[in-house]
Formats: structure tokens, C-alpha cells, sequence
């Protein structure tokens, strides 16, 4: 179902929190502190340091950071790495197995629950963590009041108005149905955000670990005759077993194939700004200065 307005779609009907927690099984999470194989792990903690970097560069020093949904901790890791004092939150207690102790997760049923002080981050990062969510913009909003005044929000998002979602449609691979409750157009998102008294300061369209593998897999999931998202699950450690050798080694050599195309239409699509995943940041304005009458 999406909305006349801003075009945000909404699974209907809504699951319930007991259909919600079966969507994650502990091997959602991966296995033994990592979820992805091998080089891909590797490939996922280079880019998580490069991630920080963007996200520190607007931190004063010594600053602040929280990331919502933060999993194992892998970002918050690399922003410890930086000198910045990270915090995380998350929902399941597995999913934060292992991590980093520097990362100091709060495990919590939600943001709003966390209970942490107003006006107490310099920079809150939700990335690829809102579509999960029953309640967004409740979410935002608290984001608002945890933040110090000129504090920066981070949100990263499937692009529901993207060509990938446009030209893969139930084929694609971000939509991940029912574990996606709502699927945001870029519109939609930066109106869902202003409306929480946020100003977006910027867009990107970019995402090198996002991007390409989405049109990897969609085309995957619209060309081969498998299951969906078959080489997802061969490169997560906790679904390796699910996907047999002779077609782990197809799907391989398909996902070589594509690669290039891939690079060349993520690339294309952020020149367009149709990226197949969108990140936003924006800013809470600075506290209004206090006058007082002379006497």
C-alpha cells in the first residue's frame, strides 16, 4: 500500500511483533561474531572504516555518535578507531553477539525505549534500519530530541523510487518482503524528515557495498530459475548450507558476469540521482539565541 502524497509504500496488513520476531532467525545474524563469508566479511569491515570516516568528518572532537540498529558493531568499531566516542542501539541481543566492547550497545525493544538523555549525541546514524521499523517517524522524532542543537542525523534507506526498484519490481533485491515494512521514495523520506524539524543538507546516491549486488541479485532473481536471492544467502555464513555447491558455483560465475554492468549502472543511476539505495543528511538547527531585556 503506498501514500497518495509521498509515494512511501507500507506492507499490508502489517505483521504482528510475534510475525515480526520469526522473520529473524538467529542466522540472520550470521555466525561466530561475522555474517558474511570470508573476503566478503573482509571487504564489509573495509568498507565499514570508510563509512566512519564520512560520518566523523562532521564530529567535533571528542564527539558523540550513536548508530541505530548497530548489529555486530562493525561502524561503531571503525568510529572508536577515529578517536570518537561511539554508542550503539539494538533490538536483539544476538545480533549484537560479539561486537566490539568499545561500541557500549544498549539493547533495547526500540530507540524510544533506550531512554537516553535529550540533547545528547552530536551525530545519529540509522543505516538500512528504518525500513524495519513499525514506527519511523516516531523514530525520527526522537532522533530530534537526543541530538545537540546543529547535531547531524544519517539515514540510509532502500530508494523505492530508484531504477532498480522501478525496473525489478518484485524481483528486486532491496524490497526483501516481509522484513522491509516500508519502502521509502527519496521524496518521501526527506518530507518524513523535515516534518521531525530536521534540514536536509544533502543526498547521495552512491553506495559501493549497496548498489552494485542490488542489481547483481535483482537481475539474478529475474533471469535464473532459484530461489530468490539465492547468492545473498551463499555469502551470509549462517545460510551458506542452504545453497548446494554446483549452484553456488553457477551463481558465482553469473555474479562475474554482471559485476561490470553493475558498476556501470550504479554509477549511471547516482549521475541520475535513481539510486538503488539513498542516504540523507541532515541537521537539527541550532537553539534559537536567548534575549534578555536590559534593566
Amino acid at each position: 500500500m503506498n501514500c497518495i502524497k509521498c509515494g512511501t509504500g507500507r506492507l499490508d496488513p502489517a505483521p504482528t511483533t510475534h510475525e515480526i520476531a520469526s522473520f529473524y532467525p538467529l542466522d540472520y545474524y550470521g555466525r561466530e561474531g561475522s555474517k558474511f563469508e570470508g573476503a566478503v566479511e573482509l571487504l564489509v569491515r573495509a568498507i565499514a572504516a570508510r563509512q566512519a570516516r564520512f560520518l566523523c568528518k562532521r564530529l567535533p572532537s571528542g564527539g558523540r555518535i550513536l548508530d541505530v540498529g548497530c548489529g555486530r558493531g562493525t561502524l561503531l568499531a571503525a568510529v572508536a578507531d577515529q578517536g570518537f566516542e561511539a554508542h550503539g542501539m539494538e533490538i536483539s541481543a544476538a545480533a549484537a553477539h560479539g561486537a566490539d566492547t568499545r561500541a557500549n550497545i544498549v539493547i533495547a525493544p526500540g530507540l524510544i525505549e533506550a531512554k537516553y538523555p535529550a540533547e545528547f549525541f552530536d551525530e545519529i546514524v540509522i543505516w538500512h534500519v528504518l525500513e524495519h521499523l513499525t514506527n519511523p517517524l516516531e523514530v525520527i522524532r526522537e532522533c530530534h530530541r537526543l541530538l545537540k542543537p546543529g547535531g547531524h542525523l544519517v539515514v540510509a534507506v532502500p530508494n523505492y523510487s530508484s531504477w532498480q526498484s522501478r525496473w525489478s519490481r518484485e524481483n528486486w533485491f532491496h524490497l526483501d518482503l516481509p522484513r522491509h515494512l516500508f519502502h521509502f521514495p527519496i521524496n518521501g523520506l526527506k518530507q518524513m524528515v523535515s516534518r521531525c524539524e530536521f534540514k536536509v543538507l544533502s543526498e547521495h546516491h552512491f553506495s559501493l557495498r549497496q548498489n552494485p549486488f542490488g542489481w547483481i541479485q535483482s537481475w539474478q532473481n529475474q533471469l535464473l530459475p532459484v530461489e530468490r536471492n539465492s547468492l545473498y544467502c551463499l555469502l551470509q555464513r549462517g545460510e551458506r548450507q542452504r545453497v548446494s555447491w554446483s549452484l553456488g558455483l553457477m551463481l558465482r560465475i553469473c555474479a562475474a558476469i554482471f559485476l561490470l554492468p553493475a558498476v556501470a549502472m550504479s554509477i549511471l543511476e547516482a549521475f541520475t540521482r535513481n539510486g538503488g539505495t539513498v542516504h540523507l543528511v541532515a541537521r537539527k538547527p541550532e537553539a534559537a539565541p536567548s534575549h534578555r531585556e536590559s534593566t
